[in-house]
C-alpha cells in the first residue's frame, strides 16, 4: 500500500509531496504530466550594501591609519542615516604586500602595502541609499563591492507563490481533463522540481501572478531605481487519467 509523506524545505518551510519516495516518477497507467507557476512581485524595502576603502603606502602604518580614518568616517555616515549598530559590519581588515613586474631589471620591485578595509551594512531606509553612497565616497570609501536591493518578507512570499503555484498545476490537470474528454482519477506524484520524464509537462496559457500586498507606496528612488524584486515558484505534478 503506498504512503503519502509530507516533506517540509528547512529554508522556506516549503510543502511538498510524494507518494513513494522509490516509485517511478510515472506511472504504466493513462496519466497527464503537468506543470504549475505563480509570480509574486514586491518592491525592496532595505539594501544590503557593501563598501571598502584600500591605501598603498611604502610605510604600513601609513597606510593603516589612512584606511581607519575614513572607516571611522564611514561608520559616522552610515550612523547619522540611521542604521543599526546590529546592522554594520567593519571588522575585516587585510594586509598585503604589493610588488610590480620591473621590465628593466627583471624583478619585482616592492611598490608598499596594501591595506583594505571593508564595511557592509543594512540600509532599512532605502530612499537614502543614492545619498549615503554618495557621502561614503565623498569622504574616502573608494570600493563599491556589492548592492542588493531586498525585500525582508521574500521568505512569507515564496511560501505564497508556491502554494499558488501548486493550484495552478491542480487546474492545470483540470483544465486538460475537461479539454481533451478524460476523466481525472487522482494524484500519482507531485514535486517543487522538474522529474525524470521524457515529455514536456502540460501548462496553462495563463500564469498566475500578482502584486504582493506588502509593496510600499512610498518608494520613489532618483538616481537609482531598484525596480520589481520578483519571487516566483513551480509545482509538477502527475495525474491518473480515464
Amino acid at each position: 500500500m503506498k504512503t503519502l509523506t509530507l516533506f517540509l524545505g528547512s529554508a522556506l518551510a516549503l510543502t511538498a509531496f510524494s507518494f513513494n519516495t522509490l516509485a517511478a516518477s510515472t506511472p504504466d497507467a493513462p496519466h497527464i504530466y503537468v506543470k504549475g507557476e505563480a509570480t509574486l512581485t514586491t518592491m525592496p524595502d532595505y539594501v544590503q550594501l557593501s563598501v571598502g576603502i584600500t591605501e598603498i603606502d611604502k610605510d604600513l602604518i601609513a597606510a593603516k591609519n589612512k584606511t581607519d580614518t575614513a572607516m571611522a568616517k564611514a561608520i559616522k555616515l552610515v550612523k547619522q542615516v540611521g542604521v543599526k549598530e546590529g546592522d554594520i559590519n567593519a571588522g575585516h581588515i587585510s594586509i598585503n604586500r604589493e610588488s610590480q613586474y620591473n621590465r628593466t631589471s627583471g624583478s619585482q620591485d616592492f611598490k608598499g602595502f596594501r591595506v583594505s578595509r571593508t564595511l557592509t551594512l543594512k540600509l532599512t531606509d532605502i530612499n537614502k541609499y543614492p545619498e549615503l553612497l554618495q557621502s561614503l565616497v565623498n569622504n574616502g570609501i573608494n570600493q563599491i563591492n556589492q548592492t542588493q536591493f531586498l525585500a525582508s518578507n521574500y521568505n512569507e512570499l515564496h511560501q505564497k507563490a508556491q502554494k499558488l503555484a501548486i493550484k495552478d498545476a491542480r487546474d492545470a490537470a483540470k483544465e486538460f481533463s475537461e479539454d481533451y474528454g478524460v476523466q481525472l482519477k487522482g494524484l500519482y506524484t507531485a514535486s517543487l522540481s522538474p522529474m525524470n520524464v521524457p515529455s514536456q509537462p502540460y501548462m496553462r496559457v495563463e500564469q498566475t501572478m500578482m502584486k504582493a500586498d506588502s509593496t510600499p507606496d512610498n518608494f520613489v528612488p532618483d538616481a537609482y531605481h531598484a525596480g520589481e524584486i520578483k519571487v516566483t515558484a513551480s509545482s509538477y505534478a502527475v495525474y491518473f487519467i480515464e
